[in-house]
Formats: structure tokens, sequence, C-alpha cells
């Protein structure tokens, strides 16, 4: 098979039919990461909550949940230091629907959709508008892609972060692609900020991005070098070196002087043990990284942990496999003279570094303990294999059909057919079956927003409300989207917030008129009330056999149909 099966010099006129297919995926991606975003999954993880609780505050009184005004490098919320690019992605749709769970996502949905355009224009200015259509369709029904879409956490961002920075530098002119660049500084001084901007967003970004552009670099050197011998090329590349020292050179130096600060998540999930031998270091390391190329999560089951990765479906579709396959030798036989090439198999080699480093373990319900590769620390490398595929099908689609052209029906057919099986599978169960599954609606505190619904109006007049705290994950930051909490509220209140040995994260035991039960030392709270010498209306929210209470005025049933949470309304 010739080069050109590959390589963007064979790619032929096919405007018309991209105006046609690409405007219809679009679509139909934006209607796989929208529909029913607030239901599936159900509810709000802790994360989303936090995220759109510092942005609510941050748009109410330009000062996050700590009080820092307008943060740049971290917030800090839920005990650790947070990234702060999606607050500000959140902000703008919060000024135009306020918080809750839908502008908390919308973000993410928004990103999914713009990173599909994105993939599409690399693929086709690095090789040829074909596999550029075939790569957005593969991302716009992959299963990984769709769920992080629908979350409103950092990482959903961090392929956007990544296909943004690449298009920014092919937009930019230098020499990514084959072809002869033409640089232009001023946008080779955007493409700098675009660059370092990314960094400023999920952890995984800031160490996967600079490494793969550095390889990027490397690997297309002869033609930078090249280009920094004319007046032009140089003049770009300073703007670049500007544009990126501008945005990543402070985030660069907020590393070097307050590691502990900055990266004080990392410390908790390393994946060594600090007293492990180089050697043993270098094992784990290279285990995990192996971990990411295996058909467990590719294909199988994905991530292991159930809130963020549906099981009993691989992070792609099976039908991507042979397409896999069937791209690696062409591109790496055109790897020698081409920069397209090199470029796309470094983002392959290098997309699980985000997540080369961490652990992530899942406890189950029985007490086994799995290890699994991470959907959110993997995800800014998660269009190299799809565009891999892409090529692979493109050259494999022209050379069967110069083969023989009723084969090329025939497998097209079969191809289709497989697509159309394993993503009405993945939807249906998805959008369905998943959301009822207990690790799922209780990871996204599912009950405890419906406690919120019914709270919201009613809160005002309550002296005091106590949730329980049991079978959930840090429930005050939930419960202060879920009841539309505001920030000079939570600046006045009264807060009782404790750290405990061994744990990272901070658990708060009162917010104001709120009360969360974690332990026995809600009692005290709870008999103050009783001894204060005058009737205090109270609202608890508990789990069935918690409190001993007449019959609650609300009941909220768990997926499998029976009492989960009681809401009680007394007088004391």
């Amino acid at each position: 098979m010739a080069a050109a099966d590959v390589l963007p010099g064979a790619c032929p006129r096919g405007r018309k039919v991209v105006l046609t297919v690409l405007p219809v995926l679009l679509l139909v991606a934006t209607v796989l990461r929208v529909a029913y975003l607030t239901h599936a999954p159900p509810g709000l993880n802790q994360d989303e909550a936090a995220n759109a609780w510092n942005a609510w505050c941050l748009l109410k009184t330009g000062r996050d949940q700590a009080g820092t005004p307008w943060p740049i490098f971290y917030t800090q919320a839920l005990g650790g230091n947070r990234p702060t690019l999606f607050l500000y992605a959140v902000l703008p749709f919060q000024a135009v629907g306020g918080m809750n769970v839908w502008t908390t996502r919308l973000p993410s949905a928004v990103g999914g959709v713009l990173t599909i355009f994105l993939l599409y224009w690399i693929t086709a200015r690095l090789f040829n508008r074909p596999a550029g259509l075939v790569a957005a369709a593969l991302l716009t029904l992959s299963p990984w892609h769709i769920q992080l879409s629908r979350l409103g956490h950092e990482a959903a961002l961090g392929p956007l972060s990544v296909t943004l920075s690449i298009a920014a530098l092919l937009w930019a002119g230098f020499p990514l692609c084959d072809g002869q660049p033409r640089p232009r500084p001023w946008r080779a001084l955007l493409a700098g900020l675009a660059v370092g901007g990314a960094c400023y967003g999920y952890a995984a970004v800031r160490l996967f991005l600079p490494l793969f552009l550095a390889g990027c670099v490397l690997l297309t050197a002869r033609a930078w070098w090249r280009l920094v011998k004319t007046r032009q090329g140089a003049a770009a590349l300073a703007a670049l070196v500007i544009g990126v020292g501008l945005t990543f050179g402070p985030l660069v130096y907020q590393h070097l002087a307050q590691p502990e600060q900055i990266a004080r998540r990392a410390e908790h999930i390393q994946l060594w043990e600090d007293a492990d031998p180089l050697g043993a270091k270098v094992g784990k390391v290279l285990a995990r990284y192996a971990a990411h190329f295996g058909p467990d999560f590719l294909f199988l089951n994905g991530d292991r942990y159930e809130v963020l990765s549906a099981q009993g479906f691989g992070v792609y579709h099976w039908y991507g496999l042979p397409l896999i396959v069937l791209g690696l030798p062409f591109v790496l036989r055109d790897s020698r003279r081409s920069r397209a090439a090199r470029i796309l198999l470094c983002w392959l080699l290098l997309y699980p570094v985000g997540d080369g480093l961490h652990q992530h373990e899942i406890r189950l319900a029985d007490g086994v303990v799995l290890t699994s590769a991470n959907v959110l620390r993997s995800a800014p490398g998660l269009c190299a294999p799809l565009m891999l595929a892409a090529l692979g099908a493109v050259a494999a689609g022209r050379w069967l059909w110069r083969k023989s052209r009723t084969a090329t029906t025939a497998t097209l057919a079969v191809l289709a057919l497989a697509a159309l099986l394993c993503n009405e599978r993945f939807i249906v169960h998805f959008f369905g079956d998943n959301n009822r599954r207990p690790a799922v609606y209780h990871g996204f505190h599912a009950d405890l927003m419906e406690a919120c619904a019914w709270l919201r109006p009613r809160v005002d007049d309550a002296d005091a409300v106590f949730i329980t705290a049991a079978d959930m994950n840090l429930p005050y930051i939930v419960t202060l989207v879920g009841v539309g909490y505001e920030p000079e509220q939570w600046f006045r209140a009264e807060r009782d917030v404790r750290g405990f040995p061994g744990y990272e994260w901070e658990y708060y035991f009162r917010v104001g008129r709120f009360h969360f039960v974690h332990d026995r030392s809600s009692r005290a709270a709870l008999q103050a009330l009783q001894d204060n010498g005058r009737p205090d209306r109270v609202i608890f929210i508990m789990r069935p056999g918690e409190i001993a209470l007449p019959k609650p005025v609300h009941t909220i049933l768990g997926p499998e149909g029976t009492p989960i949470l009681l809401v009680y309304d007394v007088e004391l």
C-alpha cells in the first residue's frame, strides 16, 4: 500500500461531504452529551459540587469558599487544593442559569462537542478529511468521552485542552503537519497563551501536555530548526515562547516554590511507598503504564470505579480494535518521513502519562480492593487511539475498494451493524439501568439531592437541619448546592470543620443551621436545642433506623423502591 493512503497528499476534495456529515455528527454528539444531563448520572458527585459551589462563591462575592479573591493557581475545597480553570468555565453558565446540576455539567458537554470538532480539524490537517470525519464519529460515540462530557469535573476539559493546544499550534503555522509551514507571529503568541492557559486545568493535563509538546518538537526538530533560521519563523517562535512564558511560567514557579500547596493531592495518592527502592518504583510505574493498553481497560470494563465508568463496557467499543490494529503498521511505516505520523505516535505512547504516577484503588461492597487505570487522569490522551483507528479505517477502506467494491460494501455493512449493536447496548444501559446501580446512585448522592429539593423551599423556616452522613461522601458540599445556599451566608455562618489523622479530607459537622451527623458528637447540638427553653422547628434527614421519631413527612425511595432516606419535621 502506498504512503498516500495515509498521508495528507492523498486527501480528496470532499468539502461537500464534510459540510454534510460533520454537522450531523456534532448534532448527535450534542444530544448524547446534553440529553437528560441532570439524570444520567443522577444527583451530584462531591467533586462536581465543589466546583459548582466555588464558582457560585466567585460569581456572588469574588472569593472562593476559603475567602481567596479570584484564585489563579488553585482553590481550596474538600481538604485539598483544586485547579481553577473549570471554575471560570462554569461562571458564565451560572450567571445565566444559577447554581444547579445543569449549569455545573453543561461546560463539560459544550467542551466535549467542541473537542469533536477540533479532533476532526486536527486529523484533517495532519492527515486527510476522511480520517478526520471517522475520528470525529468515533469520538462522538466513545463511551469514555460521552461519560466524561456529562460530569461537572475539571478532568472533563482535559481532551479539549490537548486538542485546542494542538489546533492552536497548527493554526499558528508551526511544523507539526507535513508540508511547508507558514508561521505567523501574532497567531503564535495566541497559541502560546492557549497552551500555557490549558495547564491551569486538571493536574493530569499539567503533566501530560508539556511532555507531549516537548516530544512533538523533538520528533520534528529538523523542521523547527529550519523554521528558526527564517526571520518570520524566528519571530513566531519568540512569540510562542513569550505566550507560554506569560501563562505557564507562573504556574511552574508555584510548583517549585510551593509544591506542598499546589500539589497537595498528589502526596496522598502517589503510586509507590516512600521506602520503596528505585527499581520497585520504576516497576510500579511501568506496570501501571501497561495497564492502559490492556483489553480490560480499553474494551471490557474501563475504569473499575462505577461512579466514573459503566461496568461491562470498555472506554472504547470493540469495533475500534481492528481499526486500531490496521492503523498502527501504516503509521509506523510512514513515521520515518511524516511529521504527522510521528506526532500521532508520540500522543499514543504518552497518553497514560497523566495517570502513571498515582494509584487508583476501588473498594467494593464485599471488601475486595481492585486497582484500575483511571479515566479522569488518562483523559488527555483519549483522542490518540481514535485518530489511529480512523487512519486504519481509511487506509484499509481505500485498499479494499481498489481490490473489490463488493467486499468493501459487505465489510462496511458488517462494521455498521457492529457499531449499531455496540452503541445501542451502551446507550440503553448508560441512560437506564446504570443510574439505578447502588454504587452510581450513592456515588452521585441522588437521594440527598432529592431531599435537598424537598428542603429548599422550607429551609428558611427551620431552626436547625440534621443530615446523616451515612453512605455519603462529604455531604455538606452537596447540600450547599442542592439547597441553593448563598455565599454571603457561608461567610457569616458558624462552621465546625474537622480533619482526622491519615485522611486528607475536611469533614464539616456544621454550617450555620445545618448539622451533618458523622458521629455521636452531633448529639450535643441536638441537646442544646432541647435545653434552650424555646420551641424550635428541626428537620431531620436520616437513614431508616437511625433515629426514633414519628412518621416521616417525606420518604425518598432508593433504586430498588425501598425507603432510603426519611425526612422528619418536628418541634423540639
